[in-house]
């Protein structure tokens, strides 16, 4: 639904979006209005208070939360074409603040989403995506025990892009799917592989996005990889907001694809552990066999006594349920002494080693496992 309204002639187009999300479906209202010449400040407070005030909608005795944001393009002097101040305001609205003003670099940036989105398919046909492993590593010894693979798009028309530029937009246009599969097939290839080249065959972590848990058909592909090769080596790695719907039965369904994963003899590490809310509901309800401890609570801890106290008491929580555990994020010495007193068996970050194409892991491998 479209209201279209104007308070007054004015120098400043605004553009609000309503955005209702119900899983991966969108329904948008959206209201267009034109304002008095205000500040950016005092129009990003009034907006901010608006958008606050409006967020929670009455559905018959029910009180749901609706995800406001608004988009704001500036018409300037000489005026800009009115079509074009609202097509860049959707832009803006489009953007990651709650409120978010049109520029140039955003116009750049949505420009460059739209010509990944036409290319993501070519480029999964030509192998573009490149699988990069970064070293994981036991704190004691400093030997090399397993990987992360990482994704990056070589692009033959966008150039190198790292993970941070596509992902997102994969995981909200539903292509990270195929994304995730490839990624797997090529691990798995690598570590057959590196078993008949007589590589050390060590644990390697591949990401798998939320978007598979209301997957049709997601449990079968995953079979007909391991038809195809093996679950040896091979861990799952998933974020606790695989399992943030607020639908119980979906969150539920979620639990049995994992433990369907798990019973098919995927090892299944849990990512970020510790940033922010974490329910440790998920800790009874999920076979997992790694905790993946957030690099936020290592840098909290570094200086806070107490921060350690929980950063040593939640190694322990891992280790009491029978889980490997490992901090990510490690880039100095000062930090892996500070995990190596906390208990911590494992790590991950530059201080060992960066993420890395496939032959220079290889030879990492031969060096340091």
């Amino acid at each position: 639904m479209l209201a279209i309204f104007a308070i007054a002639f004015v120098s400043i187009f605004a553009f609000w979006r309503y955005r209702a999300m119900r899983r991966e479906n969108e329904a948008h209202m959206q209201i267009l209005c034109l304002t008095h010449p205000v500040t950016r400040d005092e129009l990003s407070v009034r907006l901010a208070g608006l958008l606050r005030a409006n967020e929670y909608l009455e559905v018959g005795s029910m009180l749901v939360r609706v995800p406001l944001k608004a988009g704001i393009c500036y018409l300037g002097e000489p005026p800009k074409d009115i079509r074009a101040a609202i097509n860049d305001a959707d832009i803006a609205a489009h953007g990651e603040e709650t409120v978010q003003f049109f520029s140039g670099s955003l116009q750049q940036e949505t420009v460059l989403t739209t010509r990944m989105e036409s290319l993501q398919r070519q480029a999964l046909e030509r192998q573009e995506f490149q699988v990069w492993y970064q070293p994981k590593y036991d704190l004691r010894t400093r030997r090399c025990i397993g990987a992360e693979a990482l994704v990056r798009w070589q692009s033959a028309e966008l150039g190198f892009l790292p993970p941070g530029k596509f992902i997102a937009l994969f995981e909200s246009n539903g292509f990270i799917s195929d994304l995730d599969f490839y990624n797997l097939e090529q691990v798995m290839m690598f570590q057959r592989e590196a078993a008949e080249n007589g590589l050390p065959v060590v644990p390697i972590s591949v990401n798998q996005s939320r978007v598979h848990m209301r997957e049709q058909g997601y449990l079968a592909r995953m079979q007909g990889l391991i038809d195809r090769y093996t679950t040896q080596g091979i861990e799952l790695e998933l974020t606790e907001t695989a399992f943030d719907f607020a639908d119980h039965a979906l969150r539920e369904h979620s639990v049995a694809v994992v433990a369907a994963l798990h019973a098919m003899g995927f090892a299944i590490d849990m990512d970020d552990f510790g940033s922010g809310y974490s329910d440790l509901s998920l800790l009874n309800q999920l076979p997992l066999d790694v905790m993946k401890i957030d690099r936020s609570l290592l840098l909290a801890s570094e200086g806070s006594e107490r921060m350690c106290i929980v950063l040593q008491q939640m190694i322990d929580l891992g280790h009491a349920l029978g889980m490997k555990v490992i901090c990510e994020g490690i880039e100095t010495e000062a930090q892996e002494n500070l995990l190596r007193r906390c208990g911590c068996e494992y790590g991950q970050g530059y201080l060992y080693g960066k993420p890395m194409p496939r032959a220079e892991f290889e030879t990492f491998l031969r060096q340091h496992a």
